[in-house]
């Protein structure tokens, strides 16, 4: 029996030894991911409020997103999201939104998060709701991480 019981406990100890988890999530507790969950964290409320500079100034300069598609004509740089933003947002109103962090991935200087999104909003006087698995990726900077791909 006591034979039995020293393989449990010494897998017991080493699964105690895994990383620390942030509480309610699978996402690992590091002052990197803390960072990247509080970027995602000031873009959903910048998007609530409406707040188009809010937005602007979690991206980094190199920002590029070629929406999923192959089509180059609705790719986003840095400009065209300057001037998008804003007039997208201003004909939202009463916007809503919850993400839910499923997978953050840290490499160096590099990060991805896959998320769930889910938002309720006003437009044109309608109320709709949008749900979709999106992907943002990041890139650290002096200044902290900053979105590089994914609005």
């Amino acid at each position: 029996m006591r034979q039995a019981v020293l393989p449990l406990l010494a897998l017991l100890a080493l699964a105690g030894c895994g990383p620390k988890r942030i509480p309610g999530t699978d996402l690992e507790d590091t002052g990197d991911t803390r960072a990247i969950i509080d970027v995602i964290a000031r873009y959903n409320s910048a998007l609530e409020a409406r707040d188009a500079a809010g937005i602007l100034a979690l991206v980094d300069p190199s920002f590029y997103d070629n929406a999923g598609t192959l089509i180059p004509d609705d790719d986003i740089d840095i400009q065209r999201l300057r001037s998008i933003i804003p007039q997208r947002l201003a004909k939202l109103s009463d916007m809503a939104v919850r993400i839910e962090i499923k997978t953050l991935n840290v490499k160096d200087d590099r990060a991805s998060a896959v998320y769930t999104w889910v938002s309720v909003y006003k437009l044109a006087g309608k109320t709709l709701t949008e749900s979709d698995i999106k992907r943002m990726d990041f890139k650290r900077e002096s200044d902290g991480w900053k979105i590089v791909s994914g609005i």
